[in-house]
């Protein structure tokens, strides 16, 4: 059995125990915006939409996409890496509970596929690596690079974001799908606990997942997922507005909490909650969605 297939079974056994089903259920900080008032915080820093780092983030990797729309089949490769010191490194338990996290997260994703033609395949890579923790007060990059570089060697990929589109594309071609996009998950200190480059293929998460915790990796993983296949941010922190041309089908941002009449409909792009409003099944770009030429309203 591969390193995949063992922690792919694990992490199915943890989310159909009794025990998780009851944490899921009582879920802390439910329907809470994600802008985090009142809980934890934001999902992203105030006034940042999107989080990614270089700065040039919204800018397109040459090539052929790797994320242009939520269709078919889609590779995730799943990167967790641990570093030298005990608090860097991720134990057994620390790994299943990330598969099974982004398991929950890419289920949802995948039912919400009007046409139930959305299928995630897993690639999971546990990797070591030697690098020091960057100081507090460092950038984005100068956070991620370091370990990130080091575990994309091991990967036999060159640094950057090169580095990782190369990747994804190698998984692209190794698993035969449609799509591919790469998630590292670190207990490395972060510029942010979790943030994607719009359009992907890169997705970094922490551990400890912030003030939300790591039992709720599953529903931030979803939202980061989100902006790999184009989905703007929809709370109002975020400094969203109802306008844009988002997405496979160039929609505006219509379910804006800023803007949308009465703050919008619950959405994982919006809110902590198993929701997704109609404007981001069409940013997401799925299959199968009603006529958009008829007219009709689109939360």
């Amino acid at each position: 059995m591969t390193l995949t297939e063992e922690l792919g079974r694990r992490g199915f056994e943890r989310r159909s125990s009794a025990a998780m089903r009851d944490a899921k259920r009582d879920r802390p900080y439910q329907g809470l915006s994600w802008h985090g008032a009142d809980g934890p915080g934001p999902i992203h820093p105030p006034g940042e939409a999107i989080v990614s780092a270089p700065s040039d983030a919204r800018a397109p990797i040459p090539g052929v996409p790797l994320s242009a729309r939520l269709t078919g089949r889609v590779a995730v490769g799943l990167v967790i890496v641990s570093g030298p010191d005990p608090k860097l490194r991720f134990t057994e338990a620390d790994q299943i509970l990330v598969v099974s996290e982004v398991q929950n997260g890419l289920s949802f994703l995948a039912n919400e596929a009007p046409r139930k033609d959305v299928t995630f395949v897993h690639d999971i890579e546990v990797i070591t690596v030697d690098a020091a923790e960057a100081p507090p007060g460092s950038g984005f990059d100068a956070y991620e690079a370091p370990w990130r570089d080091e575990a994309l060697a091991q990967l036999g990929q060159p640094p950057g974001d090169e580095g990782v589109a190369r990747h994804a594309e190698s998984l692209r071609s190794k698993h035969g799908t449609d799509w591919a996009y790469v998630a590292f998950f670190t207990k490395y200190r972060l510029g942010h606990f979790a943030y994607a480059r719009l359009g992907g293929p890169r997705l970094v998460m922490h551990f400890d997942n912030d003030g939300w915790g790591p039992d709720q990796i599953d529903r931030v993983f979803a939202h980061e997922t989100g902006h790999i296949f184009n989905a703007p941010d929809e709370y109002a922190q975020s400094g969203c507005d109802c306008g844009g041309a988002w997405g496979h089908f160039g929609e505006p941002n219509r379910n804006c909490a800023s803007c949308a009449p009465d703050g919008g409909v619950k959405c994982i792009m919006q809110s902590n909650d198993w929701a997704m409003c109609d404007a981001t099944r069409l940013h997401l770009g799925y299959d199968g969605l009603p006529d958009r030429t008829e007219g009709k309203p689109v939360a």
